[in-house]
């Protein structure tokens, strides 16, 4: 287990790898180390991780899913519709018994028992309304917290704000970063796109009494 934020992020950074067959219509990006060390981080301080089963929706490379292993988590189901993703993620993840990789759509899951959900979902830049569709996905499977990345701005507060509420969660903004994504498409005209980004809790509100 890493013993600070800024190990995490040395650590996630280095396997941090891009998608070997990236899909626009997907909106696949990778998670860089350091968003995702600023997610993982919080969850972990604030008892989300260690000992949970841990949701990782849209899991991409796996970033996410490897942190949350290297925080203690009892179990990480790393879920994607895309198979190419889910072998990217499995290189990412190697052979750790505590993974379990599925190929299912997000919007159609059913499980019985989650304790956290993590998850960097598409920002509905080619898919408008994709990224509240997750986030109405993982709130159907109740954990206590749901931790996740989305776009930074008062539109997009807004809304996620107004759908976690609906769900009977407590939004919690985290954090604004700055995330980086590579020249990835060709609608791609910067070597390297920088943009904010917000990182959210989402608590249950019969469980609000346990954070931190």
């Amino acid at each position: 287990m890493v013993g600070s934020r800024k190990e995490l992020e040395i650590v996630l950074s280095s396997y941090a790898k891009r998608f070997s067959r990236p899909k626009r219509w997907l909106e696949q990006y990778p998670t860089d180390g350091r968003t995702a060390s600023l997610l993982l981080w919080e969850a972990f301080m604030r008892g989300d991780l260690e000992s949970k089963i841990v949701a990782d929706l849209g899991c991409g490379t796996g970033i996410l899913a490897y942190g949350a292993l290297l925080l203690g988590a009892s179990m990480v189901l790393c879920i994607d519709i895309d198979l190419d993703a889910l072998r990217d993620a499995s290189e990412t993840l190697g052979t750790d018994p505590r993974t379990e990789l599925i190929q299912l759509d997000v919007l159609r899951m059913r499980f019985r028992r989650i304790d956290t959900v993590v998850m960097n979902p598409p920002f509905g830049v080619v898919r408008k309304g994709i990224d509240v569709a997750f986030l109405r996905s993982a709130f159907s499977l109740s954990p206590r917290a749901v931790y996740s990345i989305h776009k930074h701005n008062p539109e997009s507060r807004r809304v996620i704000e107004s759908t976690a509420l609906s769900f009977g969660y407590e939004p919690m903004l985290l954090a604004v970063s700055t995330m980086m994504i590579p020249q990835m498409y060709e609608t791609h005209v910067k070597r390297v796109h920088r943009f904010e980004v917000a990182v959210y809790l989402f608590r249950r509100v019969d469980e609000r009494s346990n954070d931190i």
